[in-house]
């Protein structure tokens, strides 16, 4: 076999194969990082409306501004539950929990719980965080 057959023969193949295998490998690798792109696109988008939806519930907001967002953060918390991650949804459902006012639970502990519900959305999308409860400021009641 001479130089020009052994081209023709095993190198190009080779050449070829490689290139469609690597183009294989690329394509499905990026597409896995769409679809991981799109899910924490849509996570940030429902997490920050929830946190923007709090604002109705502190005690500056009057009796309708609370109605409204009590029933706007149902509807959003159905959408944690499809798209967040499992800590952000046990977060979010003890938070419900204890902003309900019929648990009566102290300030304090609705103030510790919302913090702890902040640092598990910013690790789910952030991947990490290095604040502590105590690193969060709440200002104003949430009642």
């Amino acid at each position: 076999m001479n130089f020009w057959q052994f081209i023709t023969y095993v190198v190009v193949p080779s050449g070829m194969i490689g290139a469609i295998v690597g183009g294989l490998v690329t394509h499905f690798s990026n597409k896995k990082l769409d679809y991981q792109r799109r899910i924490m696109e849509m996570r940030k988008e429902v997490y920050t409306k929830v946190h923007e939806l709090f604002e109705g519930l502190y005690d500056t907001a009057n009796l309708e501004e609370r109605s409204k967002t009590t029933n706007e953060l149902l509807q959003y918390y159905r959408e944690v539950q499809i798209w967040g991650s499992d800590e952000v949804i046990r977060k979010f459902t003890e938070l419900l929990k204890a902003i309900n006012v019929k648990t009566q639970t102290p300030q304090e502990k609705r103030n510790l719980i919302y913090k702890k519900f902040i640092i598990a959305m910013r690790k789910d999308i952030l991947g990490e965080t290095g604040l502590s409860p105590e690193e969060i400021d709440v200002y104003g009641e949430i009642s």
